[in-house]
């Protein structure tokens, strides 16, 4: 298995809102490793829900990047990405985490190995590191590792 990275920097405009999504495919399933979550916004008293859920279909309107390798021996991803802004929210199954952040803090979870969570094995299924409401509109940092 290889290890995926990608990082997004941007505003919730409307909540929910996705921010990081994992996509996999009939062959290919991701394991989400472990996730941050900060803001480098202005230090005020605002907090914000997020959620991680697998999905069923790949949204629309998110900017594509190509995830980066953390060990150049690895392949390239099969999974593809899609980060920031949504016009169309993926559809969502599982819901695996809910947490809330104060934006004056970084939040990270790391899965205990083994128990990593698992994108479906079906084409277009995937992981969303999403939010789904803020007391006040703040920029997000989120960052995400997985392994295929």
């Amino acid at each position: 298995m290889s290890l995926y990275t990608a990082r997004v920097n941007f505003t919730p405009t409307t909540v929910p809102d996705g921010a990081i999504h994992i996509i996999g495919s009939a062959t290919a399933r991701a394991a989400l490793c472990g996730f941050n979550i900060s803001s480098d916004a202005t230090p005020v008293e605002q907090t914000g829900e997020y959620q991680v859920a697998r999905t069923s279909t790949t949204g629309t309107g998110a900017a594509t990047p190509t995830p980066v390798k953390a060990s150049n021996f690895s392949p390239a991803a099969v999974c593809t990405l899609a980060v920031g802004t949504f016009s169309v929210d993926p559809t969502l199954g599982d819901l695996l985490f809910d947490t809330s952040v104060h934006q004056k803090n970084t939040f990270r979870w790391v899965a205990y190995p083994g128990r990593e969570y698992h994108s479906a094995p079906a084409a277009n299924a995937g992981l969303l590191i999403h939010c789904i409401s803020q007391s006040a509109p703040h920029s997000l940092n989120v960052s995400a590792e997985w392994l295929e």
